[in-house]
């Protein structure tokens, strides 16, 4: 064996600090995506449910009011895919809380509202496909809709 062929020798203490500072290096210069978990998992969800995602069709700015606005302002946003359309008014209840009220143009169905810092939140919309969350903490939300014979279909995370 020459010099050359390092390759072919153990791994030791020096390719462990080699590796130790490159990963540093890697980190400081192109760090994690905060969010990369989340959008896995959001991911791993879509797959597993062979959902259709819906995309926003109004309001860019995806409820992001903060609610030191006018308490009686409320912010709506819709949603849709080939097979629904769904439309939802976010209103302040107090400083930190929020209404969720929301209308799906399949009528009647599940309803799962998963929110950021953890649990889930589920409705049945009437046969018109109205429904109403309320009580509901300010941050990040998505909506699963669940209609009758149809695949899933999930929101992008909006604001509450």
């Amino acid at each position: 064996m020459t010099g050359t062929e390092t390759w072919l020798e153990p791994f030791d203490g020096t390719d462990a600090t080699i590796l130790r500072e490159l990963r540093e290096v890697v980190a400081r210069l192109d760090p994690c995506p905060a969010d990369l978990t989340e959008r896995i998992s959001f991911a791993l969800t879509v797959q597993a449910l062979q959902a259709e995602v819906a995309e926003l069709t109004s309001q860019p700015e995806l409820v992001s009011r903060g609610f030191a606005d006018d308490p009686a302002e409320a912010t709506t946003v819709t949603f849709s895919t080939e097979s629904v359309s769904i439309m939802v008014t976010v209103t302040p209840e107090g400083r930190d809380r929020a209404r969720l009220d929301g209308w799906l143009t399949c009528g009647a169905a599940s309803v799962g509202l998963d929110l950021d810092g953890g649990g889930t939140r589920t409705v049945e919309a009437d046969e018109d496909g109205r429904f109403v969350l309320s009580d509901l903490p300010r941050g990040g939300a998505r909506l699963t809709v669940h209609p009758p014979g149809g695949r899933p279909v999930i929101t992008p995370q909006f604001t509450l």
